[in-house]
């Protein structure tokens, strides 16, 4: 299985905090089964500053170190990105680094709970210029949840959608893996991932999940979300991208406790 969202390199972020941490994890993650796992710190002007530079050189050392210890687990570069209005030109400087260091795949984030500006015409932007985009947890954001035909619009601009394991089980409340639950009916995300920070509450384990969207969607639907579907993102192609499911509500409100978060990643 392939972990696309992992904050697996220590100190960047607020994921692991020391390397051996990072052994930890990574042992961690092969026995669940992943055999390869995209490091993507945080990427947000004034609070994580990582550059293409600066994470494909920690992903390098990380591997040598993986590599001394035995751990059969791949990890390759990435990055989450904030939004931000000149996407376009971060990744071709490299100030925005991409899933695979393909150039060419950008994993989005969008804070949990304030409205983006002009997301639509952004989505658009970054399609011209050749980016694929893959919106990082879309159904933890209150933009998407009280309006699924926000998300739906950017996927048919041709964003993808990564739904995160712990939001299948559970892990983030009822309201989350309901709205999870309509995104994962009507194809409108095409991966799950861990999205894991630590070994505690948030570990990198996606096959509980898998079983999960394997109920309800089918086995080869769930393997494609941890497969070939994150796979040809990692190599800069489009996945196969079932068709839309034709009916769902049209709008969502959830309550109000929902969006009472104290943290946004």
């Amino acid at each position: 299985m392939i972990d696309l969202h992992a904050h697996i390199l220590p100190g960047v972020d607020d994921g692991v905090k020391t390397e051996d941490e990072s052994v930890e994890f990574a042992r961690a993650a092969a026995a669940d089964g992943i055999r390869t796992l995209v490091a993507t710190p945080h990427c947000k002007d004034g609070f994580f500053e990582n550059d293409r530079g600066s994470v494909l050189a920690a992903v390098a050392r990380l591997r040598a170190r993986l590599a001394g210890e035995g751990v059969p687990l791949e990890v390759v570069p990435g990055a989450e990105v904030h939004l931000a209005p000149d996407l376009p030109a971060r990744v071709r400087d490299g100030r925005a680094p991409t899933l695979g260091d393909n150039g060419r795949t950008l994993l989005l984030e969008l804070s949990l709970s304030q409205y983006p500006v002009d997301l639509e015409n952004l989505v658009f932007r970054l399609r011209l210029a050749g980016i694929l985009t893959v919106f990082a947890h879309p159904e933890r954001i209150r933009y998407f949840q009280e309006d699924v035909r926000r998300y739906e619009a950017v996927v048919k601009l041709g964003a993808f959608g990564q739904i995160t394991a712990g939001s299948v089980l559970g892990g983030f409340g009822r309201e989350v893996k309901e709205f999870g639950d309509d995104l994962l009916r009507r194809r409108l995300v095409h991966v799950v991932a861990s999205d894991s920070h630590d070994l505690r509450g948030r570990r990198p384990a996606i096959r509980e999940a898998v079983r999960a969207i394997a109920a309800m969607m089918g086995e080869g639907a769930a393997a494609a979300m941890v497969e070939s579907a994150p796979r040809a993102l990692l190599e800069g192609r489009e996945p196969e991208a079932p068709d839309l499911a034709p009916e769902a509500p049209a709008r969502r409100r959830w309550l109000a406790g929902l969006f009472r978060r104290s943290g946004e990643v």
